[in-house]
């Protein structure tokens, strides 16, 4: 009787140590090589205020963008590789962000190797002057944000250190160690960083390559970008406003190593200057 209930117990503890062992494993092959994240840094992460990262499960890719870098050239991208169809990308349900993720999502998808991360930013110059000329002259909107419209570029600069907007912001949102594993896309090379990007997450394919091709045709064609290094003379002319600029946006240039240098409206080598300005 004695042997008997013995048996019993060896069996029942050896069915408990399986079980047990199982749950350990599942339990370190959730958690192994995952750091851990402070509350800041998953908010910065998330940017729970505005322009959450885009999370493409499907792809496996989390991207961060800018206002005023692009921004609805890519959403009508991912809208496209996902098969979406918004008539406004901008006010669109049909895309997933990081903040509707939970925090240990967030981390474990930052971390996992296997999810491409990608940022988009633009040289500071060209899109602060971008934001002052879609933005600065549109009363109701800086009558919302700034209380008053300003006189000028230099005011409107002033402003956009006294109150804060998305639109204004630096492009550097993110904890800089977070950057070193980070696809890094410039304005100024948008289409190769296009196909690198979808290339790597193996979403690129001719009818993508279609889809960019005429979207080139309609940014050679966009009538208010014609007169973008115009512009960039009229508000650039004064060394001293570049100065400003380099100053706030410091974080921008170093990060995303763009060069601190003043454009030279004297050399025939401006009339390289990409006709984006007013994108």
């Amino acid at each position: 009787m004695s042997n008997n209930r013995n048996v019993n117990v060896v069996q029942l503890n050896r069915e408990q140590l399986l079980d047990q062992n199982m749950k350990r494993d599942h339990i370190f092959q959730q958690n192994r090589h995952v750091p851990r994240l402070t509350d800041k840094e998953i908010e910065q992460i998330k940017h729970v205020i505005e322009n959450s990262p885009v999370v493409i499960q499907k792809y496996k890719l989390i991207f961060f963008w800018n206002e005023k870098s692009g921004c609805t050239y890519w959403k009508s991208l991912f809208h496209f590789i996902q098969g979406l169809s918004s008539e406004n990308v901008h006010s669109s349900q049909l895309l997933s962000y990081l903040i509707q993720f939970n925090d240990k999502e967030v981390t474990e998808m930052m971390f996992d190797n296997s999810w491409t991360k990608a940022v988009f930013v633009r040289e500071p110059r060209e899109r602060i002057l971008s934001c002052y000329l879609d933005k600065g002259f549109d009363k109701s909107f800086m009558e919302y944000y700034f209380k008053r419209t300003p006189k000028s570029f230099l005011d409107f600069l002033k402003l956009t250190q006294q109150f804060k907007g998305s639109h204004w912001e630096p492009q550097v949102k993110l904890p800089r160690f977070l950057y070193r594993n980070m696809m890094i896309g410039k304005m100024s090379d948008i289409f190769t960083f296009t196909e690198q990007l979808l290339t790597k997450i193996g979403a690129w394919n001719e009818t993508v390559n279609v889809w960019m091709n005429l979207e080139k045709i309609k940014k050679r064609t966009r009538h208010h970008a014609t007169n973008a290094k115009d512009k960039l003379y009229q508000y650039y002319n004064d060394p001293k406003i570049q100065d400003i600029i380099f100053e706030i946006y410091a974080d921008d240039y170093d990060v995303f190593n763009f060069e601190k240098v003043y454009f030279d409206f004297d050399k025939k080598n401006f009339r390289n200057v990409k006709n984006t300005i007013l994108d």
